[in-house]
């Protein structure tokens, strides 16, 4: 099989990828465990492929040794699957955005292919992914990080998928790798978007009314993660960044962490892990109301007021750092919020803004994604969790393609 592109987001809590414009998730969750138990867990075979993603298990060799790993949803309830929750999770040389490497390439070489093959070779021409800037940072330069990650995943890789009824041995070739800069790498996907042309039977790069809105400021780039929240100031125009200055790591906690906290302090009753609350705010944030509801017995429990305490105090002091690092100036900035924790908190950002400023401030200066892109015609619209994968999928095909101006 061979893939040209593969794309990949290896977030604290959600990895996204992009292979060939096709878009899945996997929960980053990964879990070792013994041979013994890889090889029984499983007591029915997996029939439907449509089934596979929620029951990755792999082996792979490290170092000369056979590793096990639950992967995704399979691993949530696992103790040890979240074990970078809540840290500064160091992607270079953690075994977590590799084990879900090997299982999002097992997983899209089974729903690809027909021919039921137990080993095969994927050879794939070019794989793009990012670091976060907090991580760059901790170089001299940040080139030395990006080379490092890419290095990674450039070359031969093998994995034996173990899920019972799909069992596959895999040879993976990386001819080409590739690290960007999370967040700042977004900017693509603000200034361009993708769009089917029908008529020459292709996908055509085109330029975005909206970046017009950034034309006559500098623009600061809030990312907020589970692990960690990244910011970048831009150049007019959406432009490259003048300097390292240019480039925050926004003091919080992370996001994950003090949802943790949460969770230990007051809704330890109510949810056995974190990935429990964090799935139940994610169903539920929407009207910002949480009412617990047991499925057995129809009792509800509104447990809505320290959840968004909690948020709410979140975002005060997300928007006071914020500002904090870049109004240094006096100049005029825009700012624009994403990243996966940016819908949940969008509300109370902007009651922080507006107490800390006004109205017309949040109005003319502060921008969500879902607000600010309006065609729904573009193939692979950014989202806040989506916008930096869409930014590589636009530089992965603009390697072909001409922008049209």
């Amino acid at each position: 099989m061979n893939v040209e592109r593969f794309l990949a987001d290896f977030g604290n809590s959600t990895s996204n990828f992009l292979v060939d414009g096709y878009y899945f998730e996997i929960p980053t969750c990964v879990a070792e465990i013994s041979k013994e138990e890889a090889e029984g867990y499983f007591t029915n075979a997996v029939e439907d492929v449509d089934d596979l993603l929620d029951r990755l298990i792999i082996s792979t060799v490290v170092n000369n040794e056979e590793k096990y790993y639950m992967v995704g949803k399979l691993a949530k309830l696992n103790p040890y699957a979240n074990s970078h929750v809540g840290k500064m999770h160091d992607k270079i040389t953690s075994p977590i955005p590799y084990a879900v490497f090997l299982a999002a390439v097992s997983y899209y070489f089974k729903l690809k292919n027909d021919n039921d093959e137990n080993k095969a070779e994927i050879v794939i021409d070019s794989e793009l992914m990012m670091l976060p800037i907090w991580l760059l940072m901790e170089e001299s330069k940040f080139s030395v990080a990006q080379n490092k990650m890419a290095q990674r995943f450039e070359g031969e890789h093998n994995v034996v998928l173990l899920t019972k009824g799909m069992e596959t041995e895999l040879t993976i070739i990386v001819k080409q790798t590739k690290c960007y800069i999370e967040s700042e790498v977004a900017r693509w996907a603000l200034k361009y978007k993708l769009i089917n042309d029908e008529e020459n039977n292709a996908t055509r790069i085109d330029k975005r009314k909206e970046a017009k809105t950034f034309e006559d400021a500098e623009t600061v780039f809030v990312d907020i993660g589970g692990g960690s929240t990244d910011a970048v100031l831009l150049a007019k125009g959406l432009n490259t960044p003048t300097s390292k200055e240019s480039f925050k790591v926004i003091n919080v906690d992370p996001y994950l962490g003090r949802l943790d906290k949460l969770l230990k302090e007051k809704l330890i009753r109510y949810f056995k892990d974190l990935r429990r609350l964090e799935n139940f705010i994610v169903e539920n944030y929407s009207n910002q109301k949480y009412i617990l509801k047991n499925e057995n017995t129809g009792e509800k429990q509104d447990i809505t007021l320290p959840i968004t305490e909690m948020l709410k105090e979140y975002a005060k002091l997300l928007v006071y750092k914020v500002s904090e690092a870049f109004n240094t100036d006096g100049e005029r900035k825009k700012y624009v919020y994403f990243g996966g924790e940016a819908p949940i908190l969008a509300p109370y950002i902007k009651e922080a803004i507006k107490q800390a400023t006004n109205e017309d401030i949040l109005e003319r200066n502060h921008f969500f994604l879902n607000e600010l892109l309006g065609d729904d015609t573009e193939i692979f619209k950014p989202t806040a969790r989506t916008i930096n994968l869409a930014a590589l999928e636009i530089l992965s095909l603009n390697a072909r393609k001409s922008i049209t101006k």
